[in-house]
């Protein structure tokens, strides 16, 4: 077959495909008009009613448990509490991210058993490697919003909304485990302004200065 014919073959193919492929083209701008138009049919539902969810990784992990509670699934660590959220778990089964309603927190590995917070809480809810929670960002049932960072066994930084008193807050707690839960500073704007407080690792305020209608005043070291 010399060439002439060769290029007349191929250019013959080439008028059938192109034909072809616009058919296709105009049949698929017809199918999706049609299914516009019609709305929402059994097999293609607009809302989708379930008791929880379920996302899995490649290799078969459950990574993300959605439901109101979240599914209890035998993969993930804790069975204890589950509550209306988004689960994310690692590949071990380590809580690592909760979104939505808070529950009782792990630390260093375990779930406190009189465990109580100052109000429920929604939000966003962060935890280490191990599943023990060490910060996050919530707005709670007394009216109280909050950003926190912790260390493994208690509070570290802390930034918070009161609508009560109508107040801001800023803490940082003691770094010296041996030290415990108590206050390194915390600066406060309330009202028309505001007080810095320094502590010693007894907790007694060290240092007080206040800004009030602009006047400002200096509590020195008591010692």
């Amino acid at each position: 077959m010399d060439i002439e014919t060769r290029l007349a073959t191929l250019e013959a193919r080439n008028t059938k495909l192109t034909v072809i492929c616009g058919a296709l083209a105009v049949l698929c701008m017809g199918l999706g008009t049609t299914f516009a138009v019609a709305g929402p049919t059994r097999s293609q539902p607009d809302v989708i009613h379930a008791k929880g969810l379920v996302i899995e990784d490649a290799n078969g992990h459950p990574r993300i448990l959605i439901g109101a509670p979240f599914p209890d699934v035998p993969a993930r660590i804790r069975h204890d509490e589950r509550t209306a959220a988004m689960e994310f778990l690692d590949e071990k089964g380590h809580d690592r991210l909760t979104v939505g309603d808070s529950f009782t927190p792990q630390i260093k590995g375990v779930v406190p058993a009189n465990f109580h917070r100052i109000g429920a809480g929604v939000g966003i809810t962060l935890h280490d490697t191990d599943g023990n929670e060490r910060g996050g960002m919530s707005w709670l049932s007394n009216g109280r919003g909050g950003i926190a960072f912790d260390y493994p066994e208690r509070d570290a930084i802390g930034m918070y909304v009161d609508d009560k008193d109508r107040s801001a807050t800023f803490v940082l707690e003691n770094p010296d485990a041996a030290v415990g839960d108590k206050s390194l500073l915390e600066l406060t704007a309330r009202g028309k302004g505001g007080e810095l407080k320094l502590f010693d690792a007894a907790g007694k305020a060290k240092t007080r200065w206040v800004i009030d209608n602009g006047n400002m005043t200096a509590t020195p070291d008591p010692r």
